[in-house]
């Protein structure tokens, strides 16, 4: 019996890669919203209101 490997196109390993980037960057922007939305670097104190 023969094997045979799946040889992608240049053109589909282009448009995985691209892909990829893209939802990576997607995650990467939507942690450093949540990181800025949560207000980390603003001061908060516990007992403010009393």
């Amino acid at each position: 019996m023969e094997r045979k490997q799946k040889v992608g196109s240049r053109g589909k390993q282009v448009g995985m890669f691209v892909l990829k980037t893209i939802i990576y960057f997607a995650i990467l922007m939507a942690l450093i919203y949540l990181y800025e939305y949560s207000g980390l670097n603003s001061v908060h104190f516990i007992y403010n209101e009393f």
